[in-house]
């Protein structure tokens, strides 16, 4: 017997998260709005009281990614960090965070990319021989191996299966400047949160 589409996703919702104490708050409320109303048969709340939860934990994912990205090294001022939470209706689902550096000339995009169907086709791109038909080398860089793109001035990586790290820069910055904002990202944060 198949188990219905809420009842699946409720499921899903309940083991991402960690056992808090007796301490309620959004994400739980609205799993319980959703438990109650499927006790009622009342699909079109359950669901809707799901997707909210679902919503909540996309957007506090998006702000725990936020604190992997690099502050504005000395001489360059950052743009706000631009968050993206979608769900499974739009894309496949994922969440997008990206921040924007500039120094005269200069600019280099740092974008995160977590927890999207798309990242599989991604990752099996970045690691084919078409890649390297499209000017794609691999380089390694503070022993983690990346894929260089010339073409658009960017490394790529991924982290767990699950995120993607881009940092791009346009045709101003060099390729050691890239190299620096790689450095600063902390990988240690974005591996742990990828798990």
């Amino acid at each position: 017997m198949r188990l219905p589409y809420c009842v699946l996703l409720l499921s899903v919702l309940i083991s991402a998260m960690h056992p808090s104490p007796a301490r309620a708050d959004d994400v739980t409320d609205q799993i319980d709005q959703a438990l109650a109303a499927y006790r009622k048969h009342d699909l079109a709340v359950a669901v809707a009281a799901l997707e909210a939860a679902a919503n909540l934990l996309r957007q506090a994912q998006a702000d725990a990614l936020k604190a992997v990205l690099p502050a504005a090294p000395p001489g360059w001022t950052a743009d706000p960090v631009d968050t993206s939470a979608v769900g499974v209706a739009m894309l496949g689902g994922g969440t997008t965070i990206s921040r924007t550096y500039h120094n005269g000339d200069q600019q280099v995009e740092v974008q995160i990319i977590a927890d999207s169907p798309m990242l599989q086709g991604m990752a099996a791109l970045i690691n084919s021989p078409l890649a390297a038909a499209a000017g794609m080398k691999t380089v390694v860089i503070g022993g983690r191996p990346m894929s260089y793109a010339a073409n658009d001035n960017s490394f790529m990586t991924m982290i767990a299966g699950k995120t993607i790290i881009k940092v791009a820069g346009n045709k101003a910055t060099p390729e050691p400047t890239l190299r620096g904002f790689i450095a600063a990202v902390d990988f240690a944060t974005l591996e742990k949160l990828a798990h």
